[in-house]
């Protein structure tokens, strides 16, 4: 499988920011994202999206050290910031995000 669509990419980011926006404010893990979307989305085409809106500045990320020691990765969190909640509610526009109403 190649590249996703820009419509694909639009409408992925969409939904990665209503899922998020119904924990809000609470953050999650990255393994919990992909426990709800693997089944429709590949766990690249989710981690691309999700960088770009973190880069956007509607998502954050957060690394912590996990309580199991150092032979375990570090724990990714995301949570969905104030910019992230506007687009969801239509207050703000962004062409690169579709959002279903």
């Amino acid at each position: 499988m190649g590249e996703l669509q820009l419509v694909k990419k639009k409408e992925l980011r969409g939904e990665l920011l209503r899922f998020l926006l119904g924990i809000y404010p609470e953050q999650i893990t990255k393994e919990s994202v992909y426990e709800t979307f693997y089944e429709y989305w590949r766990t690249d085409d989710i981690d691309k999206e999700l960088a770009y809106l973190v880069d956007k500045g509607y998502v954050s990320r957060k690394e912590t050290p996990t309580p199991f020691g150092p032979s375990f990765e570090k724990v990714v969190n995301y949570k969905l910031l104030p910019d992230g909640k506007d687009v969801v509610d239509g207050v703000t526009q962004d062409n690169g995000i579709f959002v279903r109403r």
